[in-house]
This record gives C-alpha cells, sequence and structure tokens, in this order.
C-alpha cells in the first residue's frame, strides 16, 4: 500500500515541476513534437531567444526527450513527445478551474466523458449586478439568432423565452428538442397560457420528452453554442442568471451526446397530453 507522500513518483514530480517553471520550455518542446527543426528554425517558430533555446535544448537531450538527427536538425523523442502531449491538456484543465472558480461544480461529473481541458474557452457570464434579467434576456437574444436549440434540464423556461421561442418556432425559423422532467410538463399543463403554447409547439413540429429525475445539469444549446447552468437548487441569479459558456466543439459533442442519451428512456408529449388536464402522459 501507498501512502500519501509516496503515492506519486519523485522523478516525475521533479521533470512536472521542470517543465512548468518555464513557458519558453513548453514551447520549444511542443514545437519540436510538431516536427524536425534546426535550432535556428526553433528561435523563429517560438520567437525564443537563442540563447535561451540553446541551453533548453540541450537540457531536452540530457532529459532523453530530444535528440540531434543526422542532418543537424533536432526533433522530440518518443518520451518527449508524450510528456508535452499529456503536460499540456493538464495546464489547460488547470486554466479551466482558474478561470470557472465555484461553476466548475455545475458540471456534471458522473457524465463528463471529456477532460476539463476541454473547457478552457469556457467563461462565466454573471449578469451586471447580479441581475437575473439580464441572463434571460442574453438567452433570448440567442435563440433569436438561432435555427436549432436542443436542451436537457429542468427549469421552468422564463416567460419571455418561452414567448420567443413560439414566435421563432411558428414563424419556420428554428427547431427544438427538450428533455426535461415529468414535473415541468406538469406545470405546463396547468398554466392555461403555457399549456396552449406549447401545444401549437408540439403540433409545429417540437419534440418535447419528460423523464424522471436527476437530469444532470441544465444544458441549452443554440447552434455550436453551448451553455451549462447549475442543476441544485440555488438562488435565482445562479440558476437562471449565470451560465457556462462555450463554442468548444468537444464541448458541443458531449453536450449533444448527453441530450441524445437522457432523451432514449425519455417518454414523448404529444399535443393531446397538453390539452388534458391529468398527469402528463405521451408515447414512447
Amino acid at each position: 500500500m501507498t501512502s500519501g507522500t509516496d503515492a506519486v513518483p519523485g522523478d516525475a514530480l521533479a521533470d512536472v515541476d521542470y517543465l512548468s517553471r518555464s513557458a519558453n520550455r513548453v514551447a520549444i518542446l511542443d514545437a519540436l513534437a510538431d516536427g524536425p527543426a534546426t535550432r535556428r528554425e526553433l528561435a523563429e517558430r517560438t520567437d525564443v531567444s537563442r540563447a535561451t533555446l540553446d541551453r533548453i535544448v540541450n537540457e531536452f537531450e540530457e532529459r532523453g526527450w530530444a535528440k540531434r538527427q543526422a542532418d543537424g536538425e533536432y526533433a522530440a523523442t518518443a518520451a518527449g513527445t508524450h510528456v508535452v502531449r499529456e503536460f499540456r491538456p493538464f495546464v489547460e484543465s488547470v486554466a479551466a478551474v482558474n478561470r470557472l472558480g465555484e461553476a466548475v461544480g455545475w458540471l456534471p461529473t458522473d457524465e463528463l466523458d471529456i477532460g476539463l481541458h476541454e473547457f478552457s474557452d469556457a467563461t462565466v457570464r454573471r449578469p451586471v449586478n447580479d441581475d437575473p434579467v439580464e441572463a434571460v434576456e442574453y438567452m433570448t437574444d440567442l435563440l433569436r439568432e438561432s435555427d436549432e436549440f436542443r436542451t436537457l434540464n429542468h427549469l421552468i423556461p422564463p416567460g419571455t423565452f418561452e414567448r420567443a421561442l413560439h414566435d421563432q418556432v411558428l414563424s419556420g425559423d428554428l427547431t427544438v428538442e427538450a428533455v426535461t422532467t415529468r414535473e415541468v410538463v406538469d406545470h405546463l399543463r396547468r398554466t392555461p397560457d403555457r399549456r396552449e403554447r406549447w401545444r401549437d409547439l408540439v403540433e409545429a413540429g417540437v419534440s418535447i420528452f419528460y423523464r424522471d429525475p436527476p437530469i444532470p445539469c441544465n444544458l441549452m444549446l443554440f447552434d455550436e453554442l453551448v451553455l451549462i447552468k447549475r442543476s441544485d437548487t440555488g438562488p435565482i441569479d445562479d440558476s437562471y442568471g449565470v451560465p457556462i459558456v462555450s463554442e468548444s466543439e468537444a464541448v458541443l459533442s458531449w453536450a449533444h451526446d448527453l441530450i441524445d442519451e437522457h432523451r432514449t428512456d425519455a417518454v414523448r408529449v404529444d399535443a393531446g397530453a397538453l390539452a388534458e388536464a391529468g398527469a402528463a402522459s405521451g408515447e414512447q
């Protein structure tokens, strides 16, 4: 059994420490992993001074991360290539954690089959003066500019957003697919204005599904833009007003897959179910 002090090999930590203490080292090793180059070409690629570059390349040779080839060019060894390819995602993951702060806890850990480094572009969009109305307006504007909207969530849609969605669908400018909970569908059915609006939407081709909780996160896809909101019960500024925003292709693909997964065993709601007054019903 290993203890807390010897669970991680010290020599590996030393290598991580060595590489992490200089952005120049990372840039040069990355460049070497991209393909062979002379020292002059490396200096041009990385914008590192020749004296600094020569010292670092020599250190890489001593560590077995780079080697000089017969033609005088330098290239990363297999070891050097693996080190830098694994190192960059780790650094980007730490950067994502730092950027998201407490919001990183909104990501559904058990459902997250991509690395945190894929969220390196993500931001937390907090409204000015913590006004949740601003976030609703932001999402509504996104909706009006989108061709496709998909969502997996357990939130009652704000009225302004819902009305815009209704108008965009009925004008033929938007396709919609929603996976939500039985409770949300029951709420829509119990509210006359909402019931009529959602019956119009279903008759116009909107696909709405319900399933029993838990739904792992509140996820909204506006074309290629992904919004993630906290899933636990919290203040309105968190539940409605503060999304994580990402345009990463990997995050978008993961989000589509997560919606597909939770749609698989969900119940599809038909227009007739929205016109009745009992519990939500539909067809598989």
